[in-house]
C-alpha cells in the first residue's frame, strides 16, 4: 500500500499494514472535481526547478489533511484519490478488496464533510444532509474504523463516531451498537446490512457491489464493465459463506387477505423480481427488519400454521410419511448452491395448483420482526417445465393487477402463518413436503421473445446520420433532410399511409425514390427508378425539368430483374406481398436490375418500435456516374500515358 508522509506529502510504498511503524491515519471523503491522482503527485514530486516544498504544491484537501494528521502525531496518511495507482488493474483490485481492512486497522479515520460549514453543530441540518451520508463507499468507511473523527469544511472537529452514535443511527440506519462495537458486524442479518446500503449511490454501477464486499467479508475480482452482474456475483459469494436466508428476503410481502388464485395475476420470467437474487441494494430498502431464525423453529411454525403433524412431513424428500418415526424429530439441513440452472435448494415447500398455474411457498429460516411473522418465498413453477424432471424449477413472485389498468403490485414473499389462506382457491388441494428444487437466480441471457407479428398502427422510421454524407460523395442528394434523430423520426400511421424519399444525382439525369408505407398495419417498402443514362455535362435535374413523381395513389413499378415486382397501388386494395418488410430475409432486400438497383435494410432499434433504414446504391449505370471527378482524373492519366508511349516510339523510330 502507498502512504503519504504527513510532513512532506511524499508517497512511500509499504508491503502491508504491519510494516507501518506507529500506525497511520486515513481519510474518508466525497470525491470532488479537483482531486489529485497518484500520477499527479508523482509528477509534482519529480518536477525540477521548484523552490516550494511538495506539501505546499499539492491540493488543499491533501495538504490540510496532512497538517491535521501531523498535528495529531501521525507520520503516515492514506487517501484513496492519490494512494492508489489506478492505471494498474491489479493494484486497484487489491486496494478495493483490502479497503475495509485498511480502514479497520487505521489509528483514526477523518470523515471530511466538505458541505458542512464551520461552526455548524453536529446535530444541525447541514450535518444530517451532508452528501457523505449518501455515497456507497462511505458506508464501510463509517462502520470499519474504531475511531472516526468528523470534521467540517475548515477541518474543525464536529464529533466522533462514538459520541454521535445515536444521531448516526438516525441518519444512516446503522445500529449504534454496531458503530460502537458492542455488537459484532457478523451478528447483523444480511438483509439489514443490505438495507443500510439501499439509499446510497455510487458513480459506477459495479461499485454498488464492490463497496459492500468488506461488510460481508467476501473477496472477488473487480471487473469494471460488467455492470449489474457485479451485484449478482456478490450475492453468490455471500451465499457460499453464510447460511443466513435473509439474503432472499427482499421485496413486497403478499397481504394476508390476498389469494392469488382469485386475483387477476400476470407473470413475467424477465421481471427483475422474478429471481432469487436482488438486482441492486435498493431492493432491500424495506428488509431491515428481517432476522434469521433456526430452521427447526421456522418448520415448527409452518407445521403449526398448516395444522398437520410434524411427522407427516417425513425426514426426507422422497417420503410423504415417515414409516418409523424416531423419538427425536429431525429435519433435513437446508442448503443453497448456485448453478447454471438456478439456485439448487432443499426446502419445505407448501404447494397448490389451479389450472396450469402452480404456486408454492418455500419456508425460509427468517422472520420479520416488524410484523412478528415468519416469511417464505412465493414461488411459481415454470410453465414450460418438463414434468419428467426429478427436481422442479421455479420463478419467484407474481404480479397482482388492480381495478385500474396501471395499478400492478409485485409480490415475492408471503407470510407462512397465512399459507393455507394464500394458496386457497385451488383445485388440487395444498401439499407440504421437503423438496429439492431449482430457483431462478438471474434473468435469462436472451432477450424476451417478441410476440408474433401483429399490425402496428405506427411505423417509426430513421436514417443513419452518416448516410446522407456517404451518398453525397457519390453525387446523390435527397430532396429533403433525412430524419436521423429520435426527435425527428418519421411516423407513418394510417391504413394506407405512405412516405416517399427522393434522391437525384448531381451530374446525371438519374434519380430513384424509396417508398415506405403501411398496409393493414404491416409495413412495406419498395424503390422506383428514373433516368436516361450518363451525361456528365448535364446540369443537375430539377423536379420541374425532370419529373420523377408517380401519379397520385399509384406507384411506378421498379425495373426489377433481381426482385420481380408487379405494379401495385399505394393503398391497400391489393396485398403488397413480397414488399412487406417482415417477409424479407434479415430485414434486407434489393430492388431494381443489374443496371440500377437499391438495397434497403431495416434494423429495429432498441427501446422502442423505431426502425433504422440503410440505403446502398448499386448497378452498372450508377457505378459509371459514381465519383465523376475520379473518372475524369483516370481519363487524364490514360491520355498522358498514351502520349508518353507515342513519343517513345517516335524516338526509337529516328
Amino acid at each position: 500500500m502507498w502512504l503519504l508522509d504527513t510532513s512532506t506529502a511524499e508517497l512511500h510504498h509499504f508491503n502491508g499494514v504491519k510494516d507501518v511503524k506507529g500506525g497511520y491515519a486515513i481519510l474518508s471523503h466525497v470525491w470532488q472535481d479537483d482531486e489529485q491522482s497518484f500520477q499527479d503527485l508523482q509528477a509534482l514530486a519529480s518536477s525540477p526547478h521548484s523552490d516550494r516544498p511538495l506539501r505546499a504544491r499539492v491540493s488543499a484537501k491533501i495538504r490540510d489533511c496532512c497538517v491535521l494528521a501531523e498535528s495529531h502525531g501521525y507520520a503516515w496518511l492514506w487517501i484513496d484519490t492519490c494512494c492508489i495507482d489506478r492505471t494498474s488493474s491489479a493494484e486497484l483490485s487489491e486496494a478495493i478488496n483490502s479497503m475495509f481492512a485498511w480502514y479497520a486497522r487505521a489509528q483514526v479515520c477523518y470523515a471530511y464533510l466538505h458541505d458542512v460549514p464551520p461552526g455548524d453543530p453536529a446535530h444541525g441540518t447541514a450535518f444530517r444532509r451532508s452528501r457523505w451520508f449518501t455515497r456507497g463507499w462511505t458506508l464501510q468507511e463509517l462502520v470499519a474504523p474504531r475511531s472516526v473523527l468528523f470534521v467540517a469544511r475548515d477541518w474543525s472537529a464536529l464529533g466522533t463516531k462514538g459520541s454521535l452514535a445515536p444521531l448516526l443511527e438516525a441518519v444512516t440506519g446503522v445500529d449504534a451498537d454496531v458503530l460502537t462495537f458492542r455488537r459484532a458486524l457478523g451478528d447483523v442479518s444480511v438483509a439489514r446490512r443490505m438495507a443500510w446500503a439501499a439509499p446510497r449511490r455510487t458513480t459506477r454501477v459495479e461499485d454498488e457491489a464492490y463497496c459492500l464486499m468488506g461488510l460481508f467479508g467476501v473477496h472477488m475480482p473487480t471487473i469494471y464493465g460488467e455492470g449489474a452482474r457485479a451485484f449478482l456475483r456478490l450475492q453468490e459469494e455471500i451465499l457460499r459463506r453464510t447460511s443466513d436466508q435473509t439474503l432472499f428476503a427482499w421485496g413486497n410481502v403478499l397481504p394476508i387477505r390476498t389469494v392469488p388464485f382469485r386475483e387477476d395475476t400476470s407473470h413475467s420470467n424477465y421481471h427483475q423480481d422474478s429471481h432469487i437474487f436482488a438486482p441492486s441494494p435498493a431492493a432491500f430498502a424495506s428488509s431491515g427488519n428481517m432476522v434469521p431464525v433456526p430452521m427447526k423453529v421456522a418448520v415448527e411454525n409452518a407445521v403449526k400454521a398448516l395444522g398437520i403433524s410434524r411427522w407427516a412431513l417425513g425426514p426426507s424428500q422422497n417420503s410423504a410419511v415417515a414409516r418409523r418415526p424416531e423419538k427425536t424429530w429431525k429435519i433435513p439441513l437446508p442448503d443453497f448452491t448456485a448453478t447454471s440452472h438456478g439456485v439448487r435448494a432443499r426446502q419445505l415447500i407448501i404447494e397448490s395448483s389451479a389450472g396450469r398455474t402452480t404456486l408454492a411457498i418455500a419456508v425460509l429460516a427468517c422472520k420479520d420482526t416488524a410484523t412478528d411473522s415468519f416469511v417464505g418465498l412465493l414461488l411459481r413453477r415454470r410453465a414450460d417445465d418438463d414434468t419428467g424432471l426429478e427436481w422442479p424449477r421455479y420463478y419467484v413472485g407474481t404480479t397482482v393487477r388492480g381495478q385500474r389498468t396501471w395499478l400492478r403490485l409485485r409480490f415475492r414473499l408471503a407470510q407462512v402463518n397465512w399459507a393455507r389462506h394464500a394458496l386457497s382457491g385451488s383445485t388440487s388441494g395444498i401439499t407440504a413436503r421437503w423438496q429439492r428444487l431449482y430457483i431462478s437466480h438471474r434473468p435469462p441471457s436472451r432477450p424476451p421473445p417478441r410476440p408474433a407479428h401483429r399490425p402496428d398502427p405506427v411505423f417509426r422510421l430513421l436514417f443513419p446520420r452518416w448516410l446522407a454524407v456517404e451518398l453525397a460523395k457519390d453525387g446523390w442528394t435527397p430532396d429533403a433532410e433525412l430524419p436521423s434523430a429520435r426527435a425527428a423520426e418519421r411516423k407513418i400511421e394510417g391504413r394506407a399511409a405512405m412516405e416517399t424519399f427522393s434522391f437525384t444525382h448531381a451530374c446525371a439525369r438519374e434519380a430513384f425514390r424509396i417508398h415506405v408505407g403501411l398496409c393493414g398495419g404491416s409495413p412495406w417498402a419498395t424503390a422506383t427508378f428514373s433516368g436516361d443514362g450518363v451525361d456528365p455535362r448535364a446540369r443537375p435535374p430539377s423536379p420541374e425539368t425532370f419529373p420523377i413523381a408517380a401519379p397520385q395513389g399509384h406507384l411506378p413499378a421498379p425495373a426489377s430483374a433481381l426482385v420481380p415486382s408487379q405494379r401495385r397501388s399505394g393503398g391497400c386494395e391489393r396485398d403488397r406481398g413480397p414488399d412487406v418488410i417482415s417477409s424479407w430475409a434479415h430485414g434486407s432486400r434489393i430492388f431494381g436490375d443489374s443496371r440500377r438497383n437499391v438495397q434497403l435494410t431495416f434494423t429495429r432499434l432498441n427501446g422502442g418500435g423505431s426502425h433504422l433504414l440503410d440505403v446502398h446504391v448499386g448497378g452498372s449505370v450508377y457505378q459509371k456516374i459514381k465519383a465523376p471527378s475520379l473518372l475524369g482524373r483516370a481519363s487524364l492519366h490514360t491520355q498522358v500515358a498514351r502520349a508518353v508511349a507515342r513519343l517513345t516510339l517516335m524516338h526509337f523510330a529516328r
